[in-house]
């Protein structure tokens, strides 16, 4: 018995050590048909309701009673069909539980959770990948905006994810001036559109410099009618006599 016991140790530790050396995409591509559940940390102040709701917590939400926010973790359905991955569902917060036809991979690392989503992001479409996309921002995965600058300038990406990561590099880590630089590798009209409204979330003096160059200065006509409702949404002064400048007679 003690021969066994000494035999079993080293066994279970070298299982353990292979399991940790394996990456999520790894242990979910095993799995040929089916649903894959994992977990992981999320991001300081992201919460919800365990049902599908997301918010971020700040000040209204921590004092709002209607808002059951629970504080991760962020759980991932992966559903696999023929060896494929073909859905991503999201959530944080709330309890689950594998059925036996299901595969738990219990709590992975959330860095490595997150980049395997980004690519699952690109690879699918539809909400399949705006919820890929979801799981990728909201881990506790520390700065992931240069993935998202890449897939934001991948002209093989769909048009719809690269918008997501252009939507989400600006809500990110990522200084105003990385984002203004994205500028020029966005081939797509819709894509240009879309960088003025995410500037505009910024309010500061690059992103409103920014608006106003592109009001001024881009092809698309339907783009620098864009810059010019987003910076009028700002209110900032240098807005305002931009306005004033291009309307004075």
């Amino acid at each position: 018995m003690r021969y066994h016991l000494m035999i079993g140790i080293p066994l279970t530790l070298a299982s353990s050590e292979l399991l940790r050396a394996q990456s999520v995409a790894d242990r979910v591509n095993v799995v040929r048909d089916g649903t894959v559940r994992m977990s992981f940390a999320a991001r300081p102040r992201v919460c919800g309701d365990g049902m599908g709701s997301v918010w971020i917590r700040d000040a209204r939400h921590d004092n709002d009673a209607r808002h059951s926010c629970i504080a991760g973790p962020i759980r991932v359905a992966i559903g696999r069909d023929n060896g494929v991955t073909v859905s991503v569902r999201t959530r944080v917060g709330g309890e689950w539980s594998a059925s036996r036809s299901e595969t738990d991979l219990g709590v992975v690392p959330p860095d490595d959770a997150a980049r395997y989503l980004l690519r699952l992001a690109r690879e699918l479409a539809g909400r399949n990948s705006d919820e890929a996309m979801s799981g990728a921002v909201f881990a506790d995965a520390g700065d992931i905006s240069p993935e998202l600058s890449r897939l934001v300038r991948d002209r093989d990406a769909g048009i719809e994810t690269r918008k997501q990561a252009l939507f989400w590099f600006g809500q990110g880590d990522a200084s105003t001036k990385d984002l203004v630089r994205l500028y020029d590798s966005l081939d797509a009209r819709s894509l240009r559109e879309h960088f003025t409204f995410v500037a505009s979330q910024r309010r500061d003096n690059e992103a409103i410099d920014k608006l106003i160059d592109i009001a001024r200065g881009d092809r698309d006509s339907e783009v620098r009618k864009q810059a010019m409702f987003w910076l009028g949404q700002t209110k900032d002064p240098r807005a305002i006599k931009f306005f004033r400048d291009i309307l004075a007679p």
